[in-house]
């Protein structure tokens, strides 16, 4: 999740590019590995070709949001997270909550806890992943990151 060439930061927008698999190569090529282990597995157990090609890719979509990078853009007026097949922009006016962790924000349209939140919510990696800061610390642009959030969603918002 190192900062890419055309990464930056303006006083109306802040983007970035998160590629955990890029910083953990050894974890990715594992999971690669283990999903074609279970394709094979899969089609020799139903001696089904097709649900032995479904299977480990099924597992790997999954998953593209480590595997694959994700392009982060915050902006006065929305936030964008774009991904391999896929792209969400959501107004802020949409965002009522933020929750901060070690590794990123979560970004929720309810006010409280809800149980959509995991299907409604957006969730903003941090740069730099764990292997490249010391324990405690939030990755490498983890303080624009939650300042730009907190600007946008006004300083009661956040759970963290």
């Amino acid at each position: 999740m190192a900062r890419e060439p055309g990464a930056r930061k303006s006083a109306a927008s802040l983007t970035w590019t998160a590629w955990p698999a890029r910083e953990r190569p050894l974890a990715a090529a594992v999971l690669v590995g283990a999903s074609l282990v279970l394709g094979v597995l899969v089609a020799k157990e139903t001696k089904d070709g097709v649900l032995g090609v479904a299977a480990p890719l099924i597992v790997l979509a999954s998953l593209s949001s480590f595997l694959f990078p994700t392009h982060y853009r915050l902006t006065e007026e929305a936030v964008e997270v774009r991904s391999i097949g896929m792209a969400r922009v959501r107004p802020w006016s949409e965002m009522k909550r933020m929750t901060v962790d070690r590794t990123g924000v979560f970004l929720s349209p309810f006010a409280g806890r809800h149980w959509l939140d995991s299907y409604r919510g957006m969730r903003l990696l941090f740069e730099n992943g764990a292997g490249h800061r010391t324990a405690g610390e939030g990755g490498g642009n983890r303080d624009q990151v939650v300042a730009f959030v907190e600007t946008r969603l006004g300083r009661g918002s956040s759970d963290s």
